[in-house]
């Protein structure tokens, strides 16, 4: 059965050139139904790797398919605000999250999922202040701001271009814009393709962030935004040990630390809701996905069965009949086989007269109305 039978409260959340999204409740519960544009295509492992296993850090599906030609997924609804809603972060908490993130893609890249649309709408910030990866296994190269160069080249998403992906994603939590803005599609590849031309630095020093926070930023933008994927560190390994150190560096120590996370959560709270279209509103789910509510079906399943269990009775009893005789025959032959059974068995014979008794002996006996003792 799926979640969608039972949909109520549906909320559009989004609708863009790729996919619309929308909010909705089924048993007690919030999920997303995100249906994509014609020709737009999903890397169905990816979908299959999520539909079957639990990752920390990342959205679990629950449904997937095609309705008139297009695909769609149901996945579970994160109450938090998207990423670029919250931005710009501060330093530890940028270092913080990505690390996060870094994390749960190793352990997707170790069943062979690769993300291939890392952006800040699909990161979401929980409640509780965590990252939440969604929306993995995009076919196409996905937000242009933050693709890889080989993804305009139309090469399959890899480790190595969600590297790329991730120091872009940094680049934006920490400016509160992307590090890329240009006109279209080919400017973005043409800008891709440069990359190791990109200051992000110097960018980062206009608004104002201090120069020992970005000496410790200088190593990851020297490891992630590199047009060849060969220049870029190895892997997600080696992006992690880089993050450990430049947070352990930007932190400022437990308590100075706690203080800062409290202050982002309560950025989160302030901001979760606001990526609805249209907030209060409730619409309905698209006609491709409309289902015909259904009334005591408990109750007419067992109908269906009773009718099913009494039909099977009578095959049977008409299978078991003996072959080329009727039910009235059957009846008349049972009827003459009792007579018969009657005639056979013997009269009772009558019983032996009693002897008639002495004479002598009866008038022995007394009469009754006298007594014995009087002559």
């Amino acid at each position: 059965m799926s979640v969608l039978d039972d949909a109520c409260g549906c909320t559009l959340l989004h609708e863009g050139g790729e996919a619309r999204i929308y909010k909705f409740n089924s048993g007690g519960r919030s999920f997303v139904l995100k249906w994509y544009a014609e020709g737009v295509r999903i890397d169905s492992r990816s979908v299959e790797v999520l539909l079957r296993g639990r990752f920390p850090g990342a959205y679990r599906i629950f449904e997937s398919g095609v309705r008139e030609g297009r695909a769609y997924l149901v996945y579970e609804f994160i109450e938090g605000a998207e990423s670029d809603a919250v931005a710009p972060l501060p330093p530890a908490v940028a270092l913080y999250s990505l690390r996060k993130v870094t994390r749960t893609l190793s352990d997707l890249a170790r069943q062979g999922v690769h993300h291939g649309d890392l952006n800040p709408s699909n990161v979401i910030f929980g409640r509780d202040g965590e990252p939440v990866v969604i929306d993995c296994g995009i076919v196409g190269p996905g937000a242009p701001a933050f693709a890889a160069p080989e993804r305009f080249q139309g090469k399959p998403a890899t480790e190595k271009s969600d590297l790329y992906s991730l120091g872009m994603l940094l680049y934006c939590w920490l400016a509160g814009e992307p590090l890329l803005s240009v006109a279209d599609f080919d400017a973005y590849a043409a800008a891709a393709n440069s990359a190791d031309g990109l200051d992000p630095t110097t960018l980062l020093y206009a608004k104002g962030v201090g120069a020992e926070t970005l000496a410790r930023l200088e190593p990851l933008w020297k490891g992630l935004l590199r047009s060849s994927p060969e220049d870029r560190v190895e892997d997600f390994d080696e992006l992690d040990e880089l993050l450990e150190i430049a947070f352990d560096a930007e932190c400022g120590g437990e308590v100075v630390w706690n203080s800062t996370r409290k202050a982002f959560m309560a950025s989160v709270e302030s901001k979760i809701g606001t990526n609805c279209c249209n907030r209060g509103e409730t619409c309905d789910l698209p006609v491709a996905f409309a289902v015909t509510k259904r009334t005591g079906r408990r109750r007419v399943a067992l109908l269906l069965a009773a009718i099913v269990l009494i039909l099977s009775v009578m095959a049977l009893f008409l299978l078991l009949l003996p072959a080329g005789n009727s039910v009235d025959e059957t009846g008349k032959r049972m009827l003459e086989k009792s007579r018969a059974l009657e005639t056979e068995v013997p009269e009772a014979e009558s019983p032996e007269p009693f002897e008639k008794m002495p004479e002598a002996v009866l008038e022995s006996l007394p009469v009754p109305g006298t007594n014995d003792g009087e002559e």
